[in-house]
């Protein structure tokens, strides 16, 4: 895939791997509806999402190398939806760290499966699976 970049009389013909399109294919929608939910605003979701996508990009070679490129995908987004977020986010994420809100969310507000709520995070499916007892067992006892 191959994106041009005006900037004055030149462009610059910027190529992105194959791979790293297809992830951004394969994650935008997911990661536009987890930051609608967490911000409580549809408007700046796509702008988050794409913002986490383009500091993937920039960082894809190393991603390639870490054993989870969705989970290094994650933070980033989770970095920025959570300074968006900041003051005036969901309750949820007052009451449960992060990792185990953000499981609670992706499972049972957007309704993925918990294997491709595990996949999208970057978390093996058994580790999932201990990230979202702990959120049910931290959320029942406050």
């Amino acid at each position: 895939m191959r994106e041009v970049c005006a900037l004055g009389e030149a462009d610059v013909a910027i190529g992105m791997p194959s791979a790293f399109a297809a992830f951004c294919v394969r994650h935008l929608d997911i990661y536009t509806r987890y930051a609608a939910v967490r911000m409580r605003d549809g408007g700046q979701a796509r702008a988050l999402a794409q913002a986490a996508l383009g500091d993937l990009a920039m960082m894809w070679a190393e991603a390639l190398e870490s054993p989870s490129p969705s989970a290094l995908a994650w933070r980033l987004l989770a970095v920025r939806t959570g300074r968006a977020a900041a003051g005036g986010g969901l309750e949820l994420y007052r009451m449960l760290p992060v990792p185990q809100a953000d499981a609670v969310l992706l499972r049972y507000r957007l309704g993925l499966s918990a294997a491709e709520a595990a996949e999208v995070m970057g978390w093996e499916p058994g580790e999932f699976a201990c990230l979202l007892k702990a959120a049910v067992r931290t959320g029942a006892a406050r």
